[in-house]
């Protein structure tokens, strides 16, 4: 996707008691479009809640809800509005946030699929990533394998391969990627990398969203301490657990790891919604770097990676079909990243359930478990701008209007409403 291409729409929605209206913003139209969908705050807030009911147990189901006329009806505008290939912009509210709307399917195939889709938290952030970013990605701190219960498995194997794919990797791995460490480095003064790279556990804490964070050597990483840094980095990529998700304040204001980020001065971030496959994760990220390597935008590169993930067989993993008990070694894939083989060939004794018949398969069929695994809609983009793209006309209601001045940080975190200008 050429910068000269790329096309850039804004869908925004606001919930309300008795439907939800949805603002559509393209370039060509001097006012958004107005629409209205008969979806109540209760109804979409206990669809949110027997999705995420599904997502602890019965994921095989997850499909189907968010195939139910009722979301789809939230996404369908954007088929008259955005070509094949335009970016999409999305502005979640209410319980929105906690359900994957690039997943909800068009014609039979999830958004993401279509569009590349990008997450934000409202117009006026998103023209403050857009200000943030970087014209390069030459250079990547790599923060991976700490110390860990249960231990990473493909870890050290992940953090090599996505250093080998940047120009100026620095990497700390093992009892190296520490909080300490880690805080030391970023406050040295030498420099923020282009990309900040995690591969670690993550947690959310929904009592106490501030000390949601990644699991490192010495103790967790925490929104509050990413609060306190100054983070010149063009895209903080989260592979952990639930690192997406975010406790919801009155004034729709969200509190988490993502925002911390945001606040600290990442012009966007990579994170997932809920657990993911340590396994599936790995593929997912080595190629969404690739496609970034390759000229793509972080969005076009994502929703690749997804596109990939979701069509691999057994026959490109490998024939991996079951890992036996025991850690035998596993036959290495004949295609895809390049450190598929080193990885498929580790011995793997944490995978004991059957596995699954050849042919197409998702992640979770690739991993051998429908249960501990994700697919690939769980990961999402947060503020990514396309290279070369401008920010979409921001008219609708309680937004900054196009010559509006921003502040640097314009979404305090303690104070209840949206983000101002």
């Amino acid at each position: 996707m050429s910068a000269e291409s790329v096309r850039v729409i804004l869908v925004e929605y606001y919930v309300t008691e008795h439907g939800i209206r949805i603002f559509g913003i393209v370039p060509e139209a001097d006012k958004p479009e107005i629409l209205t969908v008969g979806l109540t705050r209760a109804e979409l807030r206990a669809s949110a809640k027997a999705f995420y009911a599904l997502m602890r147990g019965k994921r095989f189901r997850m499909a189907d809800h968010l195939a139910g006329e009722a979301l789809r009806a939230l996404v369908r505008p954007i088929e008259e509005w955005a070509a094949p290939g335009d970016v999409v912009y999305l502005v979640p509210h209410d319980a929105l946030h906690r359900l994957p709307l690039h997943a909800v399917p068009l014609d039979g195939a999830p958004l993401a699929d279509r569009n590349p889709v990008v997450l934000t938290p409202s117009a006026s952030v998103l023209r403050y990533c857009w200000s943030q970013r970087k014209a390069t990605r030459s250079s990547v701190l790599v923060v991976a394998a700490p110390p860990s219960d249960p231990p990473m498995t493909f870890a050290h194997t992940q953090a090599t391969a996505v250093s080998r794919l940047f120009a100026e990797p620095e990497v700390l791995v093992g009892a190296q990627a520490s909080r300490a460490g880690l805080l030391e480095r970023l406050r040295a003064g030498n420099g923020s990398p282009d990309v900040l790279h995690f591969t670690a556990h993550g947690v959310f804490e929904p009592v106490d969203p501030m000390r949601s964070g990644v699991e490192l050597a010495d103790g967790r990483l925490t929104a509050e301490d990413v609060l306190g840094l100054s983070l010149a980095v063009d895209l903080v990529v989260l592979g952990s657990c639930e690192s997406g998700l975010s406790d919801r304040r009155p004034g729709d204001e969200l509190i988490g790891l993502t925002r911390a980020l945001l606040y600290a001065g990442a012009a966007s971030t990579l994170v997932s919604l809920w657990r993911v496959d340590e396994l599936s994760t790995g593929l997912l990220l080595t190629r969404f770097y690739e496609e970034l390597r390759a000229g793509n935008s972080k969005a076009e590169s994502l929703r690749r990676a997804q596109t990939w993930l979701r069509g691999l067989t057994h026959v490109d993993g490998g024939g991996a079909a079951a890992a036996p008990r025991g850690g035998t070694e596993i036959e290495a894939p004949r295609s895809g990243p390049r450190w598929g083989r080193a990885l498929l060939s580790k011995r793997c004794s944490s995978w004991r359930r059957p596995g699954c018949s050849p042919g197409p398969v998702t992640s979770e069929r690739l991993c051998g478990s429908t249960t501990s695994c994700a697919p690939p809609v769980a990961w999402r983009t947060v503020c990514a701008p396309p290279p070369g793209s401008r920010p979409p006309r921001c008219g609708s209601p309680g937004r900054c209007s196009s010559g509006a001045r921003e502040r640097r940080a314009p979404f305090p975190i303690r104070t209840t409403g949206r983000p101002s200008c």
